[in-house]
């Protein structure tokens, strides 16, 4: 009993675990806060944020520091079709089954009824060993649905005006400065939350985020720029003695900790080709948490097992960012600008929370490279500032309709924001509004029967007399998209900012 039980075991309290990490996508996903970069930030609205858009523009940004306020939501809703049928019996419960080829199937199938209902630990007919298993109802652990606050914060210095310049712009979560939840885009998933959860959101927007720049002017009309975006990488090691399978009480443990930083660049352009127009461009190396875990463990009959696991956490790609923005009118106090802006991501390289790539389910269902457009005007009258920018973000997520379910929308949204410098006493400041949100559009798929793993094949017959499965022939899956889901939501943000001149 106690070497069945082994790599359960292990698996869930045994870690010796190496972890890198860089910036993770909350500031991409959030937009600049402070200044009007709006959704054209890599050539717009210069501020400490531009150390992430485009570091270049920090030349010409105000030498201020920015505190802000944010509350950013997801509300994404998914909704699982009804199941006709398809259910795993409750006799696969009795491990006492062979596939078509001889071999036992997989013990990670178990019957849908204890996902539904659970099953009660005792000793009765139908009883689970104690504690017995919870019930785990389709989709009554999604996590579309979550609200966050942040504190915003960032500085400007010109170390030489008009040369050569500096950033720091910081988002800080209020509570749990790093979230990472890890789920399987498939039926493995039904062992855990049996929910689908949307795939760039979630604890995708739940990490601490620093990123630094600096710019240099190396003509009058030329500036470059580089940001680097901060994180920090952890070593952790957990060497463990397991003394009793079923008491975990027990169990004896020694960790080990070590953290380091570590960074991903982004390089900036910024150039004036006439007086009434600008244009910046940006290249963004991948950012990713990684956590590569060693699992561990030592019986008292002295039997030692392990395995590894490779995690990837926040994984942000590619990307290539390239705006204009062209002064259009002006009287007086009065102007406007009209902007524009586009952005490659290669998001073909996706890497999901167990490390695995979508193409692993089919060449079809790899995640495909997008590019998203935001277009937008900025509207200044003295010291006040107007913004207002229109933006479409396809998902690079192609239908799911085999067995992966990667949850993800097309958004189109709306980014608008006002600011107005004034003096108190004798100090300026600029307070500022901003609100974006996003509609993630209506899409649902229906699953293609032959491509989800049948957990109880035909032909399957009882281990111990060789008599065949009733009720094998068909499709049994516990896939917690089975038989097609549908997602659609709002994803929004508001802000409130006060920039202060050093």
């Amino acid at each position: 009993m106690l070497r069945r039980t082994t790599p359960a075991l292990i698996a869930s309290l045994c870690l010796l675990a190496s972890t890198e990490a860089s910036a993770s996508p909350l500031v991409d996903l959030a937009g600049p806060i402070g200044g009007e970069g709006g959704a054209n930030a890599v050539v717009s609205g210069a501020s400490a944020a531009s150390a992430y858009f485009n570091p270049a523009l920090l030349v010409d940004a105000d030498e201020d520091l920015l505190v802000g306020f944010a509350v950013i939501s997801q509300q994404v809703g998914v909704a699982l079709d009804g199941r006709d049928g398809g259910d795993v019996p409750d006799v696969v419960a009795g491990r006492d089954i062979l596939g078509p080829g001889g071999q036992p199937i997989s013990n990670a199938s178990v019957p849908t009824s204890w996902l539904r209902n659970g099953c009660p630990g005792g000793t009765d007919p139908g009883d689970c060993p104690p504690p017995g298993f919870a019930a785990r109802p389709r989709q009554s652990q999604g996590s579309g649905q979550q609200t966050r606050t942040y504190l915003a914060l960032g500085i400007v210095k010109h170390v030489v005006p008009d040369r050569f310049s500096l950033g720091m712009y910081a988002m800080l979560p209020f509570s749990g400065f790093t979230t990472a939840n890890s789920f399987y885009p498939d039926e493995r998933e039904a062992l855990f939350s049996n929910s689908l959860h949307p795939e760039l959101y979630g604890d995708r927007l739940n990490a601490l985020s620093f990123v630094f720049g600096g710019a240099f002017k190396i003509l009058p009309t030329l500036s470059l720029g580089v940001g680097l975006s901060l994180n920090f990488t952890n070593s952790a090691g957990a060497a463990t003695y397991v003394r009793d399978s079923t008491n975990y009480d027990t169990l004896l443990l020694n960790d080990a900790v070590k953290t380091q930083l570590d960074v991903a660049p982004t390089a900036g352009v910024r150039w004036l080709p006439a007086k009434w127009l600008r244009i910046g461009g940006t290249v963004h190396a991948p950012e990713h948490f990684v956590v590569d875990t060693t699992i561990s463990g030592t019986l008292p009959s002295g039997t030692e097992s392990s395995t590894s696991r490779h995690d990837v956490y926040d994984y942000m790609p590619w990307m290539v960012r390239f705006g204009a923005e062209a002064d259009v009118a002006k009287r007086g106090l009065w102007s406007m600008t009209l902007d524009g802006s586009v952005n490659y991501a290669m998001w073909s390289s996706y890497l999901d929370r167990h490390g695995g790539s979508p193409a692993d389910y089919g060449n079809d269902l790899a995640w495909k490279d997008t590019l998203s457009v935001a277009v937008g005007t900025r509207q200044h009258y003295g010291s006040a500032r107007a913004w207002l920018d229109l933006r479409y973000v396809p998902s690079p997520v192609p239908a799911q309709v085999g067995r992966s379910n990667y949850v993800d929308n097309d958004r189109v949204g709306v980014v608008a924001g006002a600011d107005v410098q004034g003096t108190v006493g004798q100090t300026k400041l600029r307070p500022g509004i901003a609100l974006f949100i996003d509609r993630l559009l209506p899409r649902h798929v229906t699953k293609d029967d032959a491509r989800i793993v049948d957990e109880l094949p035909d032909g399957a017959i009882y281990g111990s007399t060789h008599d065949p499965v009733q009720g094998a022939k068909g499709l049994q899956t516990n896939n917690p998209g089975w038989p097609g889901f549908g997602s659609r939501g709002w994803f929004w943000g508001a802000t409130v900012t006060l920039s202060v001149p050093l």
